[in-house]
């Protein structure tokens, strides 16, 4: 798991190809056709990645609209971030 650091800027995988439909970001793999498809949440962050915005950006974001801390949110979002890292959605 790579450590985020809050000045980092997530991309999207040049490869991917995404929509969102019915308020949740619906994510294609074009390389291995799997789709993947997000919470509100993860539909948030992942548009906000999509903006090119930085760690610390999205996890103010998370700290202001949900009831979670600052250190919470930075935990939440290295997760998340890895995660996408780990599909190849996010480079």
């Amino acid at each position: 798991m790579t450590n985020l650091v809050q000045s980092s800027v997530p991309q999207v995988a040049p490869s991917i190809i995404w929509r969102i439909l019915d308020g949740n970001a619906v994510i294609v793999s074009p390389t291995d056709g799997d789709v993947h498809v997000l919470s509100e949440t993860g539909t948030a962050i992942w548009e906000m990645v999509a903006d090119k915005k930085d760690v610390s950006d999205i996890e103010g974001f998370l700290v202001e609209h949900y009831i979670v801390s600052q250190a919470e949110a930075h935990q939440d979002v290295e997760s998340f971030i890895n995660d996408l890292k780990t599909l190849g959605l996010v480079a």
